[in-house]
């Protein structure tokens, strides 16, 4: 099971990678706002757990196991983007954000169901 940080590092990854784009560890510390070297220790401990390949002085690539935990935690960020933004009325940056913080920091149970609340709430409202 992953950690809070982890699944932050993992889901940044994958955005940054999205359309196979390579990935690089000054972009993942950058966009999460850590050091280089917090980001060297997580990147590592991703690989142990086979989440991602990076050789040294090498760009960050997701396994398949990476990218189906990734998965995982994408589309709920998009429903709870699109609620926060749609239903509550935050503004669009702050909603990316904010369900970005969501997904990674809140327990597997509360996050179906408040995603289930999300889209219950748009298919009825």
């Amino acid at each position: 099971m992953l950690t809070k940080s982890q699944k932050r590092y993992l889901f940044a990854i994958y955005r940054l990678g999205q359309n196979g784009r390579p990935v690089k560890s000054t972009e993942v510390a950058s966009v999460l706002g850590v050091t280089k070297a917090s980001t060297v220790k997580m990147t590592q401990k991703l690989i142990d757990e086979g989440y991602i390949i990076k050789e040294p002085y090498r760009e960050i690539t997701l396994t398949s196991e990476g990218i189906k935990a990734a998965n995982e935690l994408y589309t709920p960020s998009v429903i709870l983007q699109d609620f926060l933004e749609n239903r509550v009325g935050v503004e669009r940056k702050n909603a990316e954000n904010d369900s970005v913080a969501i997904v990674s920091q809140i327990s597997d149970d509360a996050l179906d169901k408040l995603v289930s609340f999300a889209l219950q709430s748009t298919t009825n409202g």
